[in-house]
């Protein structure tokens, strides 16, 4: 993702200011000079105009929705001034330059650069474009981030989401998308934890302050970590606190690591002398509803910065950045400064729809491995979409995202993206075989059958944004992985003719990838090995040379030490072997005996959650049940089904 710097500076304490129409700032984008801009509203003006955005305003006033859409048109011009024009200076020092010379000759160019002023002053704009457009337009095919520093207090109130592009549409829309995130420069904790591979999520909800649509977003969250809920303890991934007190977040956070926390309550105004911030609503033991200020909920969550990538704040106002003269910020702000990399919150009320259409967008997106830019930008997306049918208004406007991440963030995404689909689909097949020992419907497992081909869909576009030559192969692979489980899925359970030809077309594809795979990395004798099985059992032949490069591979993978996958590769190269004549060092049987021997002793030293026996039995069990003759797998020979049942028993890890 590229992205765009964009910073605004000024004198003077940064911690506490008011707008004034005319106080100047410096702005810079990116490389580019520098350029003076100036503010052209007041603070009253501004707090008048923010009062129209909101549903009802303090006075108790309710906003009809052509105020509010007006309002918006304001705010948007207003921080489309800021972002891209700037006042070009120019003409008035050429002008100062020739009064100063007071020379006769120079009253015709006075007048010339006098009459071009008051005509840009007719045409009601002074401005001319910055260099913004110009970033944005040297990488339009991709989704960009404007990466907006704006540490003077009174700036970090405005709205700067409300952009528009120079054709007057929202700028997050342009071309394949802009994504704004905040940060504050100077005072971010730099040991932010490292990006999880696999996510535990902590669900804070209350209904102090009113109700709450708890269960739709318990459903949502729990959705989208179905690729990493292990059916019999669900717990390690999610956990929830309803009615939640500050002491029982405290406590659960201190005894736990999570990775994401996600809190749902309503945002309230403190509303005392000196300060009208917003705080949050929780329960308390006692007294009912406890008002608390964000600086204490940022103690509360004191323990979870160790471990804590993502907080999600679903409550009107707390990243409201109101109180420009307090020097203690939203809570939004204080949560990322205090050293959460990634804190999303609302600036304004935001909807009950809203704010589930922003968990099931965001979170889906973000655990299936995308840059969580990326998921900023697909929720605001989806309300600004869904914004006159589903009645959200401008929720699209009050999501506000406070983004610093680690170097190396966008490498690191690809491992975690082909995790979550490797572990999506290890679930599916966990269901899949659930459903069937319980005697399931033909629906259930057609709902499985759709869930397989939407993964298959997610590989792909993951294919085309994957970089780095080893998640390459994985991709790859699992793409020949989730192609095979859906042929499985048709062959098993759907017995007309259209789904069995479905089946083999789906083995065919799975065929195919684990070729690719193989022919990008010969080393690789895992994807080597899949292509040689499918292939075998698709036409009945096998490539002599392509079976000795991966049993080549595989031996010398064998040499490390703690390596046990590769036994299984050999043992089914030993199987396949029978076929056309050749002969690996070792029976099958000796390598699968091997491969518990060093499965053991790997375990027995640093346990892991890697188990190589499930998946060789359940390729073995392929031969047995899917790939025979009479199901015209292995044409022209007897197939391989007696040698691989006598190899089951051994993939048992007693």
């Amino acid at each position: 993702m590229k992205s765009i710097l964009v910073e605004f500076t000024r004198f003077d304490d940064l911690q506490t200011g008011i707008l004034r129409k005319g106080d100047k700032y410096l702005r810079t984008i990116n490389d580019q000079s520098a350029q003076q801009v100036k503010m052209s509203i007041s603070h009253e003006s501004f707090k008048e105009l923010i009062q129209k955005l909101r549903y009802i305003s303090d006075s108790g006033h309710e906003n009809h929705e052509t105020e509010r859409l007006e309002a918006v048109q304001k705010v948007s011009n207003l921080i489309s001034d800021l972002l891209r024009q700037y006042e070009n200076q120019e003409k008035y020092d050429e002008l100062c330059d020739l009064i100063k010379r007071g020379d006769i000759e120079s009253l015709d160019e006075i007048s010339n650069i006098i009459s071009e002023l008051r005509q840009q002053y007719l045409n009601g704009s002074v401005f001319e474009e910055g260099p913004l457009i110009k970033e944005l337009n040297r990488f339009p095919d991709t989704l960009q981030q404007i990466d907006l520093v704006a540490n003077a207090a009174e700036l970090s109130s405005l709205p700067f989401e409300a952009a528009l592009s120079e054709g007057g549409t929202p700028l997050f829309l342009r071309g394949k998308g802009v994504v704004l995130t905040r940060r504050v420069r100077g005072d971010f904790n730099e040991k932010v934890p490292k990006w999880p591979i696999k996510p535990r999520v902590l669900f804070a909800w209350s209904e102090a302050g009113g109700e709450v649509p708890y269960k739709a977003h318990r459903e949502t969250l729990l959705k989208a970590l179905s690729p990493w809920l292990p059916k019999d303890d669900p717990e390690s991934v999610f956990v929830e606190i309803g009615n939640a007190t500050s002491r029982k977040i405290k406590q659960y956070v201190k005894d736990n690591s999570f990775t994401h926390f996600h809190l749902l309550a309503h945002g309230q105004g403190l509303k005392q002398e000196n300060d009208v911030r917003f705080g949050i609503v929780l329960n308390h033991p006692i007294e009912g509803p406890d008002l608390v200020k964000p600086e204490h909920i940022v103690q509360t969550l004191d323990n979870l910065r160790s471990s804590a990538v993502v907080i999600t704040l679903a409550a009107c106002d707390l990243g409201n950045q109101g109180d420009v003269t307090n020097p203690e910020k939203s809570l939004a702000h204080e949560l990322h400064v205090s050293g959460f990399p990634v804190v999303i919150a609302s600036q304004l009320p935001l909807t009950i729809t809203g704010s589930e259409i922003f968990v099931e967008h965001f979170y889906k997106s973000l655990f299936n491995g995308l840059d969580v830019r990326e998921a900023l930008h697909t929720a605001r997306v989806e309300l600004y979409k869904k914004r006159d049918m589903a009645g959200t208004g401008h929720d699209w406007l009050s999501l506000v995202g406070y983004v610093q991440l680690r170097e190396g963030y966008a490498n690191f995404l690809e491992e975690i993206r082909l995790k979550s689909q490797m572990n999506a689909l290890t679930n599916l097949h966990d269901l899949t075989e659930s459903i069937a020992q319980k005697g399931g419907g033909q629906n259930e497992i057609a709902a499985i059958g759709t869930e397989l081909t939407g993964r298959i869909d997610t590989l792909n576009k993951l294919l085309l944004q994957t970089q780095q030559g080893e998640a390459l192969d994985e991709n790859r692979g699992l793409l020949g992985s989730a192609e095979k489980r859906l042929a499985e899925l048709y062959f098993r359970f759907f017995k007309d003719d259209t789904s069995q030809q479905n089946s083999r077309h789906a083995l065919e594809r799975s065929c195919n990838w684990y070729l690719e795979a193989f022919t990008e990395n010969p080393s690789h004798h895992w994807s080597a090995v899949q292509y040689l099985a499918l292939s075998a059992a698709l036409t009945g032949q096998i490539d002599n040379k392509k079976w000795k490069i991966a049993y080549r591979a595989a031996e010398v993978d064998r040499m490390r030490p703690d390596e046990y996958w590769a036994l299984g590769s050999l043992a089914e190269l030993a199987l396949l072997g029978e076929l056309i004549g050749e002969s690996t060092d070792e029976t099958a049987t000796f390598y699968l005996q091997e491969m518990k021997e060093r499965f053991k002793r790997v375990q027995a030293e640093a346990p892991n959650d890697d188990n190589p026996f499930q998946s060789t039995e359940l390729q073995l069990r392929r031969y047995v049940e899917w790939w025979l003759p009479a199901n015209g797998y292995f044409p022209g020979t007897p197939g391989l089904a007696d040698e691989a049942r006598t190899l089951i028993p051994l993939c048992r890890n007693d």
